[in-house]
């Protein structure tokens, strides 16, 4: 996914205290992502009845709310559990990726980031009523009450010369939500020059530490002993690089990472045993790796609930 350098001022922008407006900044961002595939079920020029993908509406507040066959579409307050933002989260190629390949652009960095804090701060939708408007009755949920993350307690505020310098290398570096301690950090360019060595610089920032997408970097297994320190990841990326089985086995004390995309790299079965340790795991990529069928199988079984994709 190619994604854009987020300068500092929209960094800004993006973590500023002001409530996030739906039908000025969420809608044109959904509109182009996802709009197409989950309108209203309307006849195409043969007359035959097309439903939107997957049951899934996106054209009111109610249907959001809703969601579809795979879950509610937006969960108030809840990011993870929304299905809007696990598609936008997802690679071009996947085919459950939004916009799918080939009918539009992916998302860029600061969009998947304004939707995800629309999402934690309550999904308020304001006065955008969509086909809600013309429905006899309506029952739409109000804005989730912000509750404070558990993962952040205790938590110090990172220290801005560490974030800096990731970000002079060509790093996006920020919060995960307004005024979280929580950080995200991803290589949005000169990713393949980030080495071993760039990412002993993360080590300040090690409790701060929850996304971390390192895809298309240079590191290799070495790097994955210094991430395997971060006690507060929940979400890494690795895909297109050295990493190993050996890299993967330096994983298992992230208790509570419950994302690993870790596709188009030489991990194999061997490395499944680690994964099945991590009982928040919900969600691993595997494709275009050594990771077998029935090893994909073994490991879902294993974490009830979780979603091991293989291609």
């Amino acid at each position: 996914m190619i994604r854009l350098l987020l300068t500092v001022p929209l960094l800004t922008a993006l973590t500023a205290s002001a409530e996030i407006n739906f039908r000025t900044q969420i809608l044109p961002v959904l509109g182009k992502a996802c709009a197409e595939c989950h309108k209203a079920p309307q006849k195409d020029s043969s007359g035959k009845v097309q439903n939107p993908k997957g049951g899934f509406r996106m054209d009111a507040p109610s249907h959001m709310l809703k969601g579809g066959s795979s879950g509610p579409g937006v969960e108030p307050g809840d990011p993870d559990k929304s299905l809007v933002f696990q598609r936008i989260l997802l690679p071009p190629e996947h085919e459950d990726a939004m916009p799918p390949k080939g009918k539009g652009k992916p998302l860029t960095f600061p969009e998947i980031e304004l939707v995800k804090n629309w999402i934690a701060e309550g999904a308020s939708f304001g006065e955008w009523k969509g086909s809600d408007a013309n429905a006899t009755t309506t029952t739409v949920a109000g804005p989730a009450k912000k509750t404070a993350d558990p993962l952040a307690a205790g938590l110090t505020t990172p220290p801005a010369d560490a974030l800096k310098k990731l970000t002079d290398l060509g790093a996006v570096a920020g919060p995960v939500a307004t005024d979280s301690k929580l950080v995200r950090i991803e290589w949005v360019a000169n990713a393949a020059s980030i080495t071993d060595k760039e990412i002993e610089l993360l080590k300040p920032l090690a409790a701060n530490i929850t996304e971390l997408d390192l895809s298309h970097t240079k590191i290799t297994d070495a790097a994955m002993a210094v991430i395997g320190t971060f006690p507060r990841l929940t979400k890494l990326s690795i895909n297109g690089t050295a990493v190993s089985d050996t890299g993967i086995a330096s994983l298992k004390g992230l208790v509570n990472l419950d994302f690993l995309s870790a596709h188009s790299t030489q991990v194999s079965d061997a490395a499944l045993a680690t994964l099945q340790s991590l009982r928040k795991l919900k969600n691993v990529y595997f494709w275009k790796s050594r990771v077998s069928a029935s090893g994909a199988s073994s490991l879902q079984k294993a974490l009830p609930g979780s979603t091991i994709t293989i291609d």
